[in-house]
């Protein structure tokens, strides 16, 4: 008799064999021009598609291409409209490399396992509520909601009773669903007001917590930073610690159940987890498009030849990730792949400040629940289950369970 193992190692699925997992591209191929493939973006922009791991790590590690440039209104871009052109993702040099360093501490794997008792203790909280028939059966509004919300807000100081509210707006944002700019723009409006008031100290807050710490070596920095620095600092931790951990989680929930075999094969050794979280993380963006475009501001040597300074350039993560000549089988999903340097962070300058605090969550979360319940199944089949499909944010709307 097989086991789990010789199972899954000798038939691993593919992205295609999951429902919904697959992400669709978000542009339009005009084909080549000059032996450069060229797309059409959202915006209606032309843009030069990258697609090889080399070349997309060319351009992420181009300090001086802009991506500040492209998120203004009629700019190059996937999202209906400006996106949070406070936070690290949209911001240039000098500026991006002033904010990082402020921060870069706070992040490091060092930095972020002084949350780890945070983590831990929000995650048995949820699991001992789903145990004891507390919380409902269902993995995302019972836990997967929750937890990083709750790491956000004690990581912040942001009072526990704004934890839900702070979620749904963070959700409405960063979904930012074409059919709805009035909602994001309200969201966005509601949700960084109150932080602007955060950070003010207007509202309440701990001020032993990391904005009042920012605060207070903000004014100590040279140059000095002030209420303006902190709160783009703040409001891309309220973004990203937040629901993009969620959407990483449920997707990580949802292949494992999706294909039980593999929620198998994590209880038979836990160990796993971990690799089934990077294969994740490789295949599956947090939205729709991996990443966003870039406006050249000097000439960009690539594979296929010289990009001229003015070019709007597509790094695409989402292909890069699955080059073949990097990740063999590439959209195989394997739990015995040598480990690779995936782009799903990112690279270079906007390499993402929160990866270490991501692989913290979602181990913790995966581990945990692997631990807890053994037999856990989904209770209805993987293809009738609803997905928010956003430009920012792609993800089951819920995960109902049973064990």
């Amino acid at each position: 008799m097989t086991s789990v193992t010789e199972r899954i190692e000798a038939a691993p699925p593919t992205v295609r064999d999951v429902p919904h997992i697959d992400t669709p591209p978000p542009y339009v191929e005009l084909g080549e021009r000059d032996g450069i493939a060229r797309i059409e973006l959202p915006s209606g922009h032309e843009a030069v598609h990258l697609t090889s791991y080399r070349d997309v790590m060319t351009i992420l590690g181009d300090a001086t291409a802009s991506r500040a440039e492209c998120n203004v209104v009629g700019g190059p871009s996937f999202m209906p409209t400006i996106w949070a052109p406070e936070v690290l993702i949209n911001l240039d040099q000098p500026v991006h490399g002033r904010m990082r360093k402020f921060i870069a501490q706070d992040f490091s794997a060092k930095g972020s396992e002084r949350l780890r008792p945070i983590v831990e203790r929000a995650v048995d909280e949820r699991i001992e509520a789903l145990v004891r028939g507390e919380a409902e059966p269902e993995l995302i509004g019972s836990f997967f909601s929750v937890v990083p919300s709750h790491v956000v807000c004690e990581l912040l100081g942001i009072p526990l009773e704004r934890r839900a509210w702070m979620h749904e707006l963070g959700r409405t944002i960063q979904i930012a669903d074409k059919h709805d700019i009035p909602g994001i723009a309200a969201a966005w409006e509601e949700l960084f007001g109150y932080v602007v008031d955060h950070v003010r100290g207007d509202v309440p807050r701990d001020e032993t917590a990391l904005t009042a710490t920012y605060m207070a070596r903000g004014a100590e920095a040279d140059p000095p930073l002030d209420d303006v620095d902190v709160r783009g600092i703040v409001m891309g931790i309220v973004l990203g610690g937040d629901n993009n951990i969620v959407t990483m989680a449920a997707k990580t929930a949802f292949v494992a159940l999706a294909r039980p075999a593999i929620w198998d094969r994590l209880v038979e050794d836990p160990s796993k987890v971990d690799a089934l979280i990077e294969e994740v993380l490789r295949l599956m963006p947090l939205g729709t498009p991996g990443t966003f475009p870039r406006l050249l501001k000097r000439d960009l040597e690539t594979e296929h030849g010289t990009l001229p300074e003015g070019t709007v350039v597509y790094p695409d993560v989402v292909r890069a990730n699955r080059d073949p000549s990097v990740f063999p089988d590439p959209e195989h999903i394997r739990l015995d792949r040598p480990p690779t340097r995936h782009l799903q962070f990112g690279y270079g300058m906007h390499h993402c400040m929160g990866a270490a605090m991501t692989r913290l969550e979602l181990q913790t979360i995966l581990g945990r629940l692997v631990e807890a319940f053994p037999t856990l199944r989904l209770s209805t089949e993987p293809a009738d289950l609803p997905w928010w499909f956003g430009t920012g944010l792609r993800r089951p709307q819920v995960l109902p369970v049973r064990w």
